[in-house]
C-alpha cells in the first residue's frame, strides 16, 4: 500500500549541496581527501581569499567521476570548508545511506550547508506558464518580505527569497522543461540533522528536513497556483488537522465511480468506525487481513444518531450495504492503485447474542485500509436524514473538494434543469449554501470567494442564492 512517508525518495526530493565546516587545526585535509578518493571522489582546494579562485588538485583519478573541493583561507574565521555540489552531493549523501561511510573522518566537524531541491515538470494543463507563476510568486512574497527579488538569467526568471547569510534561503528558477525548488540550509538549525546523519538514522533527518522544506515553502506560495500543485499534495497529509467529532476521512475520490454514491459514503464512515475497534489479523494468501467484532446497530448509529438502533429497515440496508462491499466494486471509487487492486472486504459473518437478541458482525477487510494516509478530512456531513437533493449536494462537495488543487470549480447549473421547478430549483441552491456556511464554520476554506457568470468568473466577498446560479469557486484552507 502507498503511504505518503516523509523521505526524500518518495518526495522526490534531491540532495543538492553539502559544506562539513572544520575549524582551524582540526581538518587533516590529506587524510579525508585520501578517503573520499577510495570512495570516487576526486579532490582539489582553493582560497577562498581571492576574487577568481584556482582549483589546485589534491588528489586525481580519471576514473573517478566525482569531486570535493577543500575551500582554505576564509578571510572571517580560519578554518576548512568541505564542498559536495550538485551530483557530487547526491552521490555522497548516496553512500552515506548505505552506511559505508566512516564517520570518524568527519568527527571534529559540524554540518555547516544542506541544499535540497523539487523539480516541477510543465505539462499541458498548467493554466499560465511558469513566468506568471514566479510573478505571482513574487507579488504574494513581497507584501510580507522585503528579501525577495525576480531576477532573468539566460535560462529564464530566477525568484530569490531571504538573505542569503541567513539560516534559510532559497531559490525558484525556471530550467528547460520545469520549476526548481530550491532550498538552502545552514547553521545552527542543521545540529540535529547533523547528529543524525552521524548515527545513520536518515528516515528521521529525512523526516525532519522535508516537514521543514514542505512548510517552508506552504507558507511563502500562493497554493492556488497549477505549478504548486506537487507542493498542496505533499502538504495535506502533514497540515495542522481540525479534529471533528464523527469526522469522515477521504481519498481523492474518482469522478467516475462505479459503486453507487451512497455505498461509497457508508463505506468511508465504515473505515472510520471500525479503526477504533479491537481487531485481530489473519494472513491469507500474503495479504493481511483485520478481523472487527462490532455490535450492528452501534454502527447504525455512528452513522446517523437520529435513527433508532432498533428500526428494522435500517437494519436490512446495512446488511444489503456490508453484502454490496463482498463484491468489491467500491475499490474502483478510490485513484489509488491498491485500492483498485484490493479487496476491501472479502468475508462477513453475523451472530446473534444470545441473552440481548442483538445483531453482531464480524469483518475481515484489508489492514492496508488503516494505514493509508487519507488527505481530507471532513465534518459528517451524512450522519442526519437528508433529502434525495440534499444527499447529491453534499456529495458533489465532497467529491469536488477531494481533488489535488486548492482552487475548486463548482458548477451549480449541472443540478439546476429546466425540468424543475422554481421552488425546487431555490432550494438546491439553498443546500450549496448551507455546505459553504459549514466549510466556514470549521475553517476548511479561504474566505475568498468567486462566482461564475456566462463563464466569466468574478471576486465577491460573500456567496448566496442570487450570485451562485451558473457556478462558484472556493478555495482550500491548509493550515500549515
Amino acid at each position: 500500500m502507498k503511504q505518503n512517508k516523509l523521505n526524500f525518495n518518495i518526495q522526490n526530493i534531491v540532495v543538492d549541496y553539502i559544506t562539513f565546516k572544520f575549524q582551524e587545526s582540526h581538518c587533516d585535509q590529506n587524510k579525508i581527501a585520501k578517503y573520499l578518493f577510495n570512495l570516487g571522489f576526486n579532490s582539489y582546494q582553493q582560497s577562498a581569499k581571492l576574487s577568481k579562485p584556482v582549483k589546485e588538485s589534491i588528489f586525481v583519478s580519471s576514473e573517478n567521476k566525482f569531486q570535493v573541493l577543500f575551500v582554505n583561507d576564509h578571510s572571517y574565521w580560519k578554518g576548512t570548508l568541505l564542498q559536495f555540489s550538485g551530483l557530487n552531493a547526491s552521490q555522497f549523501y548516496f553512500l552515506a545511506k548505505q552506511n559505508i561511510m566512516d564517520w570518524k573522518i568527519f568527527d571534529t566537524a559540524t554540518l555547516s550547508r544542506f541544499d535540497i531541491y523539487y523539480s516541477r515538470e510543465n505539462n499541458k494543463q498548467d493554466k499560465i506558464s511558469s513566468a506568471d507563476c514566479l510573478q505571482n510568486c513574487y507579488k504574494k512574497i513581497k507584501q510580507t518580505n522585503k528579501n525577495v527579488t525576480l531576477e532573468k538569467n539566460r535560462l529564464g526568471l530566477i525568484l530569490k527569497i531571504g538573505n542569503r547569510r541567513s539560516n534559510n534561503y532559497s531559490r525558484i528558477y525556471q530550467e528547460k522543461s520545469s520549476l526548481k525548488f530550491e532550498y538552502e540550509m545552514k547553521g545552527k538549525s542543521l545540529e540535529k540533522s547533523y547528529n543524525l546523519l552521524v548515527l545513520n538514522n536518515f528516515e528521521e533527518m529525512e523526516l525532519i528536513l522535508t516537514k521543514r522544506f514542505l512548510s517552508y515553502f506552504g507558507k511563502l506560495l500562493p497554493l492556488e497556483c497549477s505549478y504548486l500543485d506537487w507542493l498542496v499534495f505533499k502538504l495535506r497529509p502533514i497540515r495542522k488537522q481540525n479534529n471533528f467529532q464523527l469526522g469522515l476521512n477521504s481519498d481523492y475520490i474518482s469522478s467516475e465511480i462505479a459503486l453507487n454514491p451512497k455505498t461509497l459514503i457508508q463505506f468511508i464512515q465504515f473505515l472510520n468506525y471500525a479503526q477504533n475497534l479491537d481487531y485481530t489479523i489473519a494472513n491469507w494468501d500474503e495479504v493481511y487481513y483485520r478481523k472487527v467484532t462490532f455490535i450492528v446497530r452501534d454502527f447504525i448509529t455512528y452513522q446517523n444518531p437520529t435513527i433508532s438502533s432498533t428500526n428494522r429497515y435500517k437494519l436490512k440496508k446495512t446488511k444489503e450495504f456490508f453484502r454490496d462491499l463482498l463484491t468489491g466494486a467500491v475499490i474502483d471509487s478510490f485513484q489509488s492503485d491498491c485500492f483498485r487492486t484490493l479487496i476491501a472486504i472479502p468475508r462477513i459473518e453475523y451472530e446473534i447474542c444470545p441473552k440481548q437478541k442483538y445483531l453482531i458482525a464480524n469483518v475481515w477487510m484489508v489492514n492496508e485500509l488503516f494505514y493509508y494516509n487519507y488527505p481530507f478530512y471532513f465534518p459528517n456531513f451524512f450522519n442526519t436524514k437528508l433529502t434525495k437533493d440534499q444527499f447529491e449536494v453534499r456529495f458533489k462537495f465532497i467529491q469536488v473538494f477531494s481533488s489535488i488543487n486548492i482552487e475548486k470549480v463548482f458548477w451549480v447549473q449541472e443540478f439546476i434543469t429546466s425540468k424543475l421547478s422554481n421552488q425546487r430549483k431555490a432550494t438546491i441552491k439553498k443546500y450549496f449554501i448551507e455546505v459553504i456556511q459549514l466549510l466556514q464554520k470549521y475553517d476548511l476554506i479561504e474566505n475568498n470567494y468567486k462566482y461564475i457568470s456566462q463563464g466569466n468568473m468574478y471576486k465577491t466577498p460573500k456567496l448566496d442564492v442570487k450570485n451562485i446560479s451558473e457556478g462558484f469557486i472556493l478555495y482550500e484552507k491548509l493550515n500549515i
